[in-house]
């Protein structure tokens, strides 16, 4: 049974791709719960037919959303997270772009924002997620971070 809540997508990148099939594939969350923020209308048009919902508008794919997923590299990430940082209270941030920890993430985002770092790695022919929370992050939100990264693998979890 998939999880009922809004699930946003923002960057992209092969990691990225390989989550949003895993997601859908193994019915972690509903397509039409998934709203993923991309300009590019050929994209578009692809995710649309895939059954998820997808704006060329950032804000828009926010504000549909209790989780988000931040994908790109580091470099932009300033750029990224400055078109909805005002946004984010009360929403679960997940980052997979690397060198940016949690506590760089909460100093830049809207108070009482839950935020997650995860750094993937290939292991033994197996694909493995590590996901780190900020401290006080909901327990009743782990279940639908861990399922959407166990979707491609396994996974890792540390508490700050």
């Amino acid at each position: 049974m998939p999880h009922s809540i809004g699930l946003g997508m923002i960057g992209k990148s092969e990691l990225s791709d390989r989550l949003l099939e895993g997601i859908l594939r193994n019915n972690v969350v509903s397509g039409k719960n998934i709203h993923i923020a991309e300009k590019d209308a050929k994209m578009r048009d692809h995710y649309l037919g895939l059954g998820v919902d997808c704006t060329p508008d950032v804000s828009a794919s926010m504000l549909r959303s209790e989780i988000m997923i931040l994908s790109g590299v580091k470099k932009e990430f300033s750029t990224m997270l400055s078109s909805f940082c005002g946004t984010t209270r009360g929403r679960v941030l997940v980052s997979m772009i690397p060198g940016r920890s949690c506590e760089y993430i909460q100093e830049r985002v809207a108070k009482a924002t839950h935020v997650v770092c995860v750094e993937s790695r290939e292991e033994d022919g197996r694909h493995v997620s590590h996901l780190t929370y900020s401290s006080r992050f909901p327990n009743h939100m782990k279940s639908a971070v861990e399922d959407i990264f166990r979707s491609i693998g396994d996974i890792e979890t540390e508490q700050l």
